[in-house]
């Protein structure tokens, strides 16, 4: 098997052929799939934490810009802090688990922190995995538990429950399954990594009329 920078440069080589405008970095388009790159060559999962803009693209991540690396040889870590290196405040930290963070570090996490008492990601009426259901669906099975809902409303964050996307379905044929108890939503989050291994985004802005809105989804 050929080495980890090996294998990620080759694969890099293939989402980096398409620059943005600014020399030096990768289109903000193809940014996911460049951080989706490093942490499968190395298999691991992580999650995304950022400011972003609440524009009229709302559910495009907007994600800080990313720079397409001359050498990408080191530790995922290590590679996806020399591509985050002009964001100051962004810092990439691997757990023991070798769940990779990139998080801002004035990014508020309390919607994060929220503890939920029991979640299913099963059918009510049949007790089975959802039928189609991928990551994005078992997001929507988190943002709509009680606790998380009553935090939302608590705390003036939207966007409302109709203003969330369709969920769509799993290219992979895998299902979200099974049911968690006592967990906050990031650890929803990273049990739904488990099955659909990638990264989690988190993207908080300031919205009109002072309340603030909070975007996540999975790639």
């Amino acid at each position: 098997m050929a080495p980890y920078g090996v294998r990620l440069v080759s694969a890099l080589l293939l989402v980096t052929s398409c620059v943005g405008q600014d020399r030096g970095f990768i289109d903000s388009r193809l940014a996911p799939w460049a951080i989706s790159t490093v942490l499968s060559a190395a298999h691991v999962s992580g999650s995304l934490e950022f400011e972003g803009r609440c524009g009229p693209h709302t559910w495009q991540p907007d994600i800080p810009r990313v720079r397409d690396l001359s050498d990408y040889s080191g530790s995922p870590r290590e590679v996806l802090q020399k591509m985050f290196a002009d964001d100051p405040k962004m810092r990439v930290t691997q757990e023991s688990g070798k769940t990779i963070r990139m998080v801002e570090t004035d990014v508020p996490s309390d919607l994060l922190d929220v503890k939920i008492r029991h979640i299913t990601f099963r059918s009510q009426s049949t007790g089975e995995p959802i039928v189609g259901c991928g990551a994005n669906s078992a997001l929507i099975r988190i943002l709509s538990t009680p606790e998380v809902l009553a935090f939302m409303e608590a705390n003036n964050i939207g966007p409302r429950g109709d203003e969330l996307p369709a969920p769509g379905s799993s290219g992979s044929g895998r299902r979200a399954y099974g049911e968690l108890d006592n967990v906050t939503v990031s650890q929803a989050l990273d049990y739904v990594l488990q099955i659909f291994p990638g990264f989690w985004i988190y993207r908080t802005c300031p919205s009109v009329e002072g309340k603030r809105k909070v975007f996540l989804n999975f790639f």
